[in-house]
């Protein structure tokens, strides 16, 4: 019956989100004004960067170069520093129905693993499952290479270790004994759903404050309930804006209304753009929204950001963070610019 409740409060969500776009979506198609200043501020808020300076997150840990979320993907950026440039690494976890909090985006494993097969049938979630179940799975099933699959067939034994099923916990010891002394920052989204969620923000608060990472990452979901449990239980712990927030957020902005009237308790943005907003059907990126969001100490994020031009422009117009599939190419895009 929670469950349902808590479904329901979702969808309600949901429709609030819509009713308030309606003015918004009458003011569509603003570019911006590509002269406009970016302006600077005094600001308390370690996600925002110093102008032409973006943080370089590896999106899904760098997912156009090895299969996503995976200790591959980890090792790769690592192993590659001094060219990738990456500064953070982005990733999804869900909580297993033993409770470890493994690293998916997806609801279900069906689309980048051999889950199906594995399973027997589609749509197994990850709440259903125990950790040890999921073992059998191979992570880079699905992983287009260089035009073909490279890892797809693999099963049992022949399965590497670093396509398999890996823990938060694992991936940040990894991360950090393998760092070669710099401090990476984490940006993890809680991807379970419902009460599942709540289990899942509860052990990721655990894995930060062991490891006494608490500045250095930043947590997300675009639930509203979801967030407003991360706000009630741990307000310590740095969080991006819910999807709720993003769109009040957006509003007051177009408005020219002050944003302190609502007191915003999260510290960044993250935000689509290109194709990943319906080709700027809103534009979300110009320099006028990037200076609203910066005179109210907050950060401003974009993802998925694939194309250089939109790396450089996005930079240009005072972006904080650029989460991207392939860090390289942003790393080069913004030192062009430098």
């Amino acid at each position: 019956m929670t469950s349902v409740f808590l479904m329901i409060k979702n969808v309600f969500h949901a429709a609030v989100a819509v009713v308030m776009l309606i003015p918004i979506m009458l003011t569509m198609g603003d570019a911006g004004d590509p002269d406009a200043p970016v302006e600077t501020y005094i600001s308390t808020n370690p996600y925002i960067t110093e102008h032409l300076d973006p943080d370089i997150a590896a999106h899904r840990s760098g997912a156009g170069l090895a299969p996503q979320n995976t200790l591959m993907a980890f090792e790769n950026i690592l192993a590659q520093a001094d060219t990738l440039g990456v500064d953070t690494f982005e990733f999804d976890v869900q909580i297993t129905k033993d409770g470890e909090l493994v690293l998916l985006h997806n609801l279900t494993y069906d689309d980048t693993t051999n889950a199906v097969e594995a399973f027997g049938r589609s749509n197994v979630l990850v709440s259903s499952i125990t950790l040890e179940e999921a073992q059998v799975l191979n992570l880079g099933e699905n992983f287009k290479g260089s035009g073909d699959y490279p890892y797809r067939g693999l099963r049992g034994e022949d399965i590497p270790y670093n396509l398999r099923v890996v823990t938060c916990d694992e991936i940040i010891d990894f991360v950090e004994a393998n760092s070669n002394g710099k401090k990476y920052n984490y940006c993890i989204e809680i991807k379970s759903m419902l009460a599942d969620s709540y289990r899942a923000v509860d052990k990721l608060y655990s894995i930060i404050t062991e490891r006494n990472l608490e500045d250095r990452v930043i947590w997300s979901t675009f639930a509203p309930d979801t967030s407003a449990y991360m706000k009630a239980n741990y307000p310590g712990i740095s969080r991006t804006a819910d999807a709720i927030e993003a769109v009040q957020f957006y509003f007051y902005f177009r408005m020219n209304w002050d944003l302190r009237d609502v007191s915003p308790s999260y510290v960044a943005l993250q935000l689509p753009y290109g194709s990943n907003a319906l080709d700027n059907l809103i534009n979300l990126g110009t320099r006028e929204m990037l200076n609203y969001a910066h005179s109210n100490d907050i950060a401003v994020q974009y993802w998925t950001i694939n194309s250089e031009e939109e790396v450089r422009l996005l930079t240009e117009n005072g972006a904080d963070c650029i989460m991207t599939d392939y860090p390289q190419m942003a790393y080069e895009a913004v030192n062009s610019i430098k």
